[in-house]
């Protein structure tokens, strides 16, 4: 059994600039990052790049602009250290540098091929703390769905991970999965890891992400007249309430979206990547593929009912959670300059019902 429609880049909690600004501040501030594990490329990632200490690493014109965007000027002069530092890890953990993926909000990445010849993922990233409270996340999960930690540097800002193969994004490669693969990703992670008092609850995260998405009123002044403030409203205190849960506390991934998600192959199936780990009801994490291209209500609570009877969940809760961030994601999708479309009109009349 598969979910319904063909996928896209989600218009819900990803592709904007929600990322983390570190494990100090993470009780105030909490955000999301572009996915950057393994993308599909035009070629291997390899040959239009030496060894670092040749003629040195390829920096993506884009990444430069998205941190830019994220950490102010100030971030150029990480940039001009950035060469150095990438020298620093290579030689330290044995890897030729690659190409560069055009990815990632927060951090600057790369394609990598080990000494034994394993392709792995480079991260680096002005925010250090951000870098090892990703990396201690994906410990924390014991499962073949998330991709295996190889090394971290904080000090220096690094953090190495397997490459996932083939490693495509659901949101690229437009493959549904099946009702059951989702299943077995959300229990994997719900199951395997600790829920830390030290995560952030999801109330926290919430707060941050109604917060941030609220910025777009600013830029959009006009979508205040299609998506009203006091309709976003509603929707935060409903998610506000559903976060105060008193049922059981998973270990959460916090940004579940297609983008997050790639193809594993047949032996290991769906793999997670760039956690935005919090604490709390696990019905949060299924948000984003419940509501993922939804034509029309009925197909939203077919997915809620279908994927809550593959992970023993309670439906109406998994529908609760995406009626409380519909007016959000119909804003992020009005925002992305479409105009009214029926996928807003349904997002719209979702969160009505707050």
């Amino acid at each position: 059994m598969t979910l319904p429609g063909p996928v896209e880049q989600p218009a819900t909690r990803s592709g904007r600039a929600l990322q983390w600004r570190g494990w100090a501040c993470v009780l105030s501030r909490l955000s999301r990052e572009e996915p950057a594990g393994s993308l599909p490329l035009a070629d291997d990632g390899w040959g239009s790049v030496g060894r670092v200490g040749s003629t040195g690493p390829g920096i993506d014109a884009g990444a430069r602009q998205r941190l830019t965007a994220r950490f102010g000027g100030q971030v150029e002069a990480w940039f001009d250290e950035l060469p150095e530092v990438l020298a620093l890890l290579a030689e330290r953990w044995q890897f030729e540098l690659g190409s560069p993926i055009p990815r990632g909000s927060v951090s600057a990445v790369f394609w990598c091929r080990m000494a034994d010849g394993r392709r792995a993922v480079l991260k680096a990233s002005p925010d250090r703390a951000r870098l090892a409270f990703e990396a201690a996340a994906l410990q924390a999960w014991h499962t073949a769905h998330t991709p295996v930690v190889i090394a971290l540097d904080e000090q220096l800002g690094g953090l190495l991970i397997e490459a996932i193969e083939p490693g495509t994004p659901l949101a690229v490669s437009l493959v549904c999965p099946a009702a059951g693969s989702v299943a077995e990703l959300l229990n994997s992670l719900h199951e395997s890891g600790v829920a830390d008092p030290s995560y952030p609850t999801v109330g926290q995260r919430v707060a941050y992400l109604f917060d941030s998405s609220a910025t777009l009123y600013q830029r959009h002044r006009e979508l205040t007249a299609l998506i009203s403030p006091e309709l976003y409203q509603r929707g935060r205190r409903l998610a506000a309430r559903l976060a105060r849960h008193d049922g059981p506390v998973v270990l959460l991934h916090g940004d579940l979206t297609p983008g997050n998600i790639l193809d594993g192959g047949a032996g290991r199936g769906l793999v997670a990547i760039d956690p935005a780990p919090c604490r709390g009801d696990a019905a949060f994490d299924a948000v984003d593929l419940v509501l993922w291209r939804a034509d029309d209500l009925a197909a939203i609570w077919s997915r809620a009912e279908r994927l809550a009877a593959a992970v023993g969940a309670d439906a109406g809760r998994i529908f609760g959670w995406c009626t409380a961030f519909a007016a959000m994601s119909a804003l992020e999708l009005a925002s992305q300059g479409n105009g009214p479309s029926a996928r807003v009109e349904v997002l719209l009349q979702l969160a009505a019902q707050a």
